[in-house]
């Protein structure tokens, strides 16, 4: 889209009548400036874009926008030469980036319904479970969050759940073009602080749960909380999607001011609950009810937690007109979601169960090991470690949780980052009364389970899910959980055969 700065500026309620330069477009990263692009350069917490001005001008940028420093972020380095290309300080362009990238690309929100989820633990989960069921219903859908962009077919990666406004937006145009329809949106407390979903134009929203995360950021549980509160209470909703049994979402019942379908499990006062659950090895067997009927449901997907998305889609489905009968009859086709509680396939008979999990956060790890203890009897041997450069305060709990639920217990590496894996485990043995195997290779200690586990024992690999690599000092090594696992598993098998 080639406009002129001007108007770019008016969008921006700003007014200029000597800016009338073509824009060719608008871009966040200076490595990717191309001639005539206007450089967004935002004032983050350790530098500030502008301190890339004149990359950005060599590489042909036709204007900066540079935000005004803001209270408790990085100020620009001095420069040492004028630049050639004019400079405007807006005030909060953070906040306004997103208006302006939707007018930028025409506001593809507009043409589009779009399903917020957010929550600590499940929004992938539904969000995906969502892609599949409209899918199912012969609706063109497509996906934004931890797994990528794009639809079941194909997905390309992303860098952060919620892409930055301008990015997002870029992507909304691309699903417009395509004729997409529908879109499940995973909202993170980042993006709804950060302003990365501000301007888009949400049909509904769903919400799963809270529970600790994100505390480097957000400092307290309330100020997280309340993040996430911004996508019920900023937006416009036709409707919102709640969970009954969580502290939060009970207390926001409340609040929200539109329509509002509750959720839950055992809880007969939410609009829509599961009853007569029974966990089974290949499965889950439920009774939904809605409107003082029930409905007998089946599903593949291990782990009662699975039930609360499954709900979760369902009150939405049910929001978007389509009737319980037609809803009902597709749940059994749910396939897991990449990454969460997938199953280790072997060609090789008589071996341990090995499951891959993304969780990553206490409640989700305390979730995955209590669906598993109820699927199955069997020892349980979890391996599982911490991200590095993020709240340290999960990690002892973390440890303590993998402590008692299960029977075997490794910590090994996850994305230690920048920090020291040894200062890590450190953190995580806090929260422990005994000492567990302690393997800093993920691939040794996936090793050391499959070695050393009965037949009938099951590994829980959690931490990393989908993740196709490994982040330690700022680089990434080809990493995956799930074929890691399986090949040392079918080399175990072939040694012993030998």
């Amino acid at each position: 889209m080639n406009i002129d700065l001007i108007t770019l500026l008016k969008w921006l309620n700003i007014k200029s009548s000597n800016l009338g330069i073509n824009v060719t477009g608008l871009c966040q990263d200076s490595r990717k400036i191309n001639m005539g692009n206007v450089f967004i350069a935002l004032s983050g917490l350790d530098n500030h874009g502008i301190d890339f001005a004149y990359q950005v001008q060599r590489g042909g940028a036709c204007a900066i926008l540079a935000e005004s420093v803001g209270k408790n972020k990085a100020k620009p380095k001095s420069r040492q030469q004028p630049l050639t290309i004019p400079v405007i300080e807006i005030d909060n362009l953070s906040e306004k980036l997103g208006s302006l990238a939707a007018n930028y690309y025409s506001n593809p929100s507009d043409k589009l319904q779009i399903t917020g989820i957010t929550g600590t633990n499940g929004k992938t989960s539904c969000a995906w479970l969502m892609l599949q069921a409209w899918s199912r219903l012969d609706i063109k859908g497509a996906y934004i969050g931890t797994l990528g962009y794009g639809t079941l077919k194909q997905m390309h990666p992303l860098k952060n759940t919620t892409p930055p406004a301008l990015e997002l937006q870029k992507i909304l145009a691309q699903f417009v073009k395509d004729g997409i329809t529908h879109v499940s949106l995973e909202v993170s407390s980042h993006g709804l602080s950060l302003g990365r979903v501000n301007a888009l134009n949400f049909k509904g929203a769903g919400f799963t749960n809270i529970s600790r995360d994100h505390l480097d950021f957000h400092k307290t549980m309330e100020e997280y909380s309340n993040a996430k509160k911004k996508l019920f209470i900023n937006n416009q909703l036709d409707y919102s999607i709640i969970n009954f049994n969580d502290y939060y979402g009970k207390k926001w019942l409340t609040e929200i001011n539109h329509h509002v379908v509750s959720y839950a499990m055992d809880a007969h006062e939410a609009d829509l609950h599961a009853v007569n659950i029974e966990l089974m090895p290949k499965g889950i067997k439920f009774q939904l009810s809605w409107q003082n009927k029930t409905y007998n449901v089946f599903t593949s997907l291990l782990g009662k937690f699975n039930i609360d998305n499954i709900l979760l889609v369902v009150a939405t489905l049910l929001q978007q007109s389509y009737n319980i009968e037609q809803i009902v009859g597709i749940i059994s086709s749910f396939k897991p979601v990449p990454g969460r509680m997938n199953r280790v396939e072997s060609t090789i008979n008589s071996s341990p169960l090995i499951i891959v999990d993304y969780a990553h956060t206490p409640d989700a790890l305390q979730q995955v090991l209590l669906a598993l203890k109820q699927h199955n009897a069997k020892n349980i041997w979890c391996i599982f470690g911490c991200g590095g450069n993020r709240d340290k305060g999960k990690r002892p709990e973390m440890g303590h949780i993998a402590e008692t639920l299960a029977d075997h217990v490794i910590v090994t590496d996850d994305n230690p980052r920048y920090e020291d894996n040894e200062q890590i485990t450190a953190d995580i043995l806090m929260g422990m009364n005994s000492l567990p195997k302690v393997i800093h290779s993920r691939e040794d200690a996936i090793a050391y389970a499959i070695e050393h586990a009965h037949v009938d024992d099951l590994i829980l690999i959690a931490g990393k899910g989908h993740e196709s690599s490994q982040l330690i000092n700022g680089k990434y090594y080809p990493f995956d959980d799930k074929t890691i696992a399986a090949d040392l598993l079918n080399k175990y098998k072939e040694q012993q055969h030998d």
